[in-house]
């Protein structure tokens, strides 16, 4: 997976209410295409923690940012639980379920090579 590997400039924009992925994602011809994905159409929240196969989780977060890690970006923040509180400041690794293909960046539904596309 690990797309940031193959990618440049990785970071996250606000978009119509929705944190979007945004990245110059390099192709198989070694080119740089800007390219983005928007997170909140792979990622929720359940009750304060993040979740791959949800939705929306923009709608109930707070302090979202980007963490480069040298396994990848970590998107942050606090989410809200059930209750209106937070758990405080948590994180989920892009690279688990993103991934570049040839120049454009997927979403992996699965442990099989399903992807969705990108915006």
């Amino acid at each position: 997976m690990s797309f940031h590997r193959s990618c440049e400039d990785i970071h996250i924009r606000q978009e119509d209410g929705c944190t979007m992925l945004l990245a110059k994602v390099r192709d198989g011809h070694g080119q740089l295409i800007p390219r983005k994905i928007r997170l909140d159409d792979h990622i929720g929240n359940t009750d304060g923690w993040f979740i791959w196969g949800g939705h929306n989780f923009t709608r109930t977060a707070r302090n979202i940012s980007l963490e480069h890690t040298e396994f990848g970006p970590k998107l942050c923040a606090e989410l809200e639980m059930n209750n209106g509180g937070t758990r405080g400041l948590q994180g989920i690794m892009l690279s688990e379920k993103i991934t570049n293909n040839d120049g454009h960046l997927k979403f992996l539904v699965s442990l099989s090579s399903s992807c969705m596309d990108s915006v």
